[in-house]
């Protein structure tokens, strides 16, 4: 035993060193991947919006860390001397109210014999109210309690039989049976599951709670799982609670808690069996704009809490006593994981809304902003997973590569930080278990709250309850669910992609409207020309320029004709030379099509050269017989970089204009650190917008 302990923690430091060593191959990496183009590929406005964003988040989950400290090694430790001091027959007498259906039997007969051992360490009887499945298993779980309590001295035993309407009927029916037992005004009654196993001393340690704080209308606990069956999902539960126990300490520290478990809690009686509570628990509704009014199928603890809430009680979370709660795992692990988040989303997010209409009054500040706090955080987390997507199909492995670094240098700190003092062990096995459930939640969590009426407890008789009615009216109901939720994702893409500079909706629109105002003034549409078609591929890392050059060189007449850059990075190692009207220039978005110039000839005048064959004369009036027009240059980025370290660039232009007229520039970032960015000699009518930087402008005459 004692060489099995020590490897335990052994093992366990071992774990941790790799988390941490895992984080610091992320900061070094990060580190030395930083790079100020790679940077700049987000643009001002991207890196102001992606660093607000990210303090206001870092910043939140600190908080959330630093109250439950202060909960945890401050505030409830003085709370517990207070409890411990008060007698054991001062303590006020208990009823527990246990729903079990077909339970396997070695979870019923780990179940009831604590609660029996439980029922001898109080001063007053335990009244036990069962509503099980059968009288068979009623039978069983009363030989389990006579296999402790033969005579069953310490306990007040009810038993009763669902009626197969649900969980939710079951525990009304026991409220009211024990509402008519005429029980003391003191009394606190537990609502438990049948396959949660109390540990030890719970309801000792528990009950002198409701002595010190009587605006307290109930108290959850700290869980532990006991998975059988899978380890993936065992150590995904143990994740999670660990999760759920520094945000309850948090917001306990305000008196309130964001859900009073099913799995146990306490409640005063005159709270739990008050008429309407047994009322709204067995029947409780949502009222939603799309499926109409549906009633609730699970989420009987959301029901619980939000009761209280509404009238005004505190709760309070006590994190040195721990549940197990038992789980078996059979069949496809993915489906039901996929289930069970389905349900646990589904229930805060149909009760959350009315829980916010209450406002900070009732809900208190804190705990009112965690909760508008749920509606949001599911957007921001897949900013981390959406940027890493948008970056490996652009093509971008340098950003790719940071955020990747930056990942693992934070979210091992974030377990650590998580798991810290908890009797559940850290594992490198959670960091990609976290990864995956957090991002894929957030996706479960947008789809099911346009789809809050389509409800299924695959662990309870595979129950289910759809809203969605029949014919017409589901396929309406349905459809329209399946558009919002689509289209959501696709607008939350769109504000990504402005995030990253990668999309300028409003520029684009202006461009569109531009571009398609301009052809349709035109009597010839012009040839639309792919330049990818031609041999300018992006992203190569060769030589575009001869290929541009060679495509603007075969085009023949005066029609029009538009070339499209591909998406991604063109090397230009040449200048650009356009000496034809009527051309059109077009990539697929400023930092999307890019054109990066690498300069090796310092008397090169600008990148891309607009002007006549013949070189412009002195007199105007043979200048105005050498002009071309209608040159249209739009929605790419240029950017200039010499091959030559030692070679100064700063005096070569970004774009030339020679003798042109009836012209635009619309839509392009000339990242060009000079004056001579846009250089502009013997033009006229020549429209430029959305030409960054605006400031690097040169104008000749």
């Amino acid at each position: 035993m004692t060489r099995l302990f020590r490897w335990q923690n052994i093992s366990s430091y071992l774990n941790w060193f790799a988390l941490l060593c895992l984080s610091a191959f992320g900061f070094i990496g990060f580190y030395l991947l930083r790079n100020p183009e790679q940077l700049d590929l987000l643009g001002i406005s991207g890196l102001i919006s992606m660093g607000l964003i990210g303090i206001w988040r870092w910043s939140w989950w600190a908080l959330q860390v630093i109250r439950s400290r202060i909960y945890l090694h401050w505030v409830f430790p003085r709370w517990r001397k207070q409890a411990d001091r008060i007698p054991l027959d001062k303590l006020p007498p208990v009823c527990l109210l246990v729903p079990t259906y077909k339970e396997k039997p070695w979870i019923t007969e780990r179940v009831f014999r604590v609660i029996a051992q439980e029922a001898q360490s109080l001063s007053h009887p335990l009244t036990l109210l069962v509503t099980s499945s059968s009288d068979e298993e009623n039978t069983a779980i009363l030989k389990v309690l006579k296999s402790v309590d033969p005579e069953l001295s310490c306990i007040r035993l009810i038993q009763m039989v669902q009626t197969g309407e649900g969980k939710r009927k079951a525990m009304a029916d026991g409220l009211r049976e024990l509402a008519r037992l005429n029980l003391p005004q003191n009394a606190v009654v537990g609502l438990m599951d049948g396959d949660s196993e109390l540990t030890p001393g719970t309801l000792r340690r528990c009950l002198p709670f409701f002595r010190l704080f009587p605006k307290m209308g109930a108290l959850t606990t700290d869980e532990l799982p006991i998975v059988e069956g899978s380890y993936l999902f065992s150590e995904w539960l143990h994740l999670r609670l660990s999760q759920r126990h520094y945000q309850m300490c948090s917001v306990s520290l305000s008196q309130k808690v964001m859900c009073l478990t099913g799995r146990f809690s306490l409640f005063r009686a005159e709270a739990a069996l008050h008429p309407t509570f047994a009322d709204q628990l067995e029947l409780d509704t949502l009222d939603d704009w799309l499926w109409g009014q549906f009633k609730f199928l699970s989420g009987d603890d959301k029901t619980t809490w939000y009761w209280l809430l509404r009238r005004g009680y505190d709760m309070l979370y006590i994190p040195d006593v721990i549940v197990y709660s038992i789980e078996t795992i059979s069949g496809s692990l993915m489906d039901r994981a996929y289930q069970n988040m389905r349900r646990w989303y589904g229930n805060m997010l149909r009760n959350s809304d009315r829980a916010i209409g209450l406002g900070p009054g009732k809900a208190g500040w804190f705990m009112w902003y965690c909760l508008l706090d749920q509606r949001i955080s599911y957007w921001t987390t897949l900013i981390t997973p959406g940027s890493l997507s948008i970056c490996l199909v652009q093509g971008y492995w340098l950003a790719a590569g940071l955020i990747l670094c930056w990942i693992l240098c934070t979210r091992p700190i974030i377990l650590t930080i998580i798991f810290w003092g908890r009797q559940s062990r850290l594992k490198p096995i959670h960091l990609p278990v976290f990864l995956i459930a957090q991002w894929s939640s957030c996706i479960i969590k947008i789809w099911t709250q346009m789809n809050l009426a389509q409800q299924k407890w695959s662990n309870r008789g595979n129950q289910s309850i759809s809203a969605a009615g029949s014919g017409w009216e589901r396929l309406v109901k349905v459809s329209v669910s399946r558009f919002l939720y689509v289209s959501q994702l696709f607008g939350f893409v769109i504000i990504l992609c402005w995030f990253a500079s990668l999309l300028s909706p409003l520029q684009d629109v202006a461009g569109l409207w531009s571009n398609s105002s301009w052809a349709m003034s035109q009597s010839v549409p012009p040839q639309i020309i792919e330049a990818i078609d031609h041999g300018i591929i992006p992203n190569d890392g060769k030589d575009d320029a001869k290929s541009l050059q060679a495509l603007i060189n075969r085009l023949s007449g005066e029609d029009p004709v538009q070339i499209n850059l591909p998406i991604g990075e063109i090397d230009l190692f040449y200048p650009i030379e356009i000496n034809r009207s009527h051309t059109i220039i077009k990539g697929q978005g400023m930092r999307r099509t890019i054109l990066q110039a690498h300069i090796s000839e310092t008397e090169t005048e600008a990148v891309l050269v607009i002007r006549p064959h013949e070189h412009p004369l002195t007199e105007k009036a043979e200048s105005d017989q050498n002009q071309i027009q209608d040159i249209h240059l739009s929605g790419f980025t240029l950017r200039e970089k010499s091959l030559n370290s030692t070679e100064n660039i700063s005096a070569i232009g970004s774009i030339l204009l020679e003798n042109v007229v009836k012209s635009s520039l619309k839509n392009l970032d000339l990242s060009n650190s000079s004056n001579r960015a846009l250089i502009l000699r013997n033009t006229e009518d020549v429209t430029v917008e959305y030409v960054l930087p605006e400031t690097a402008f040169k104008k000749k005459e």
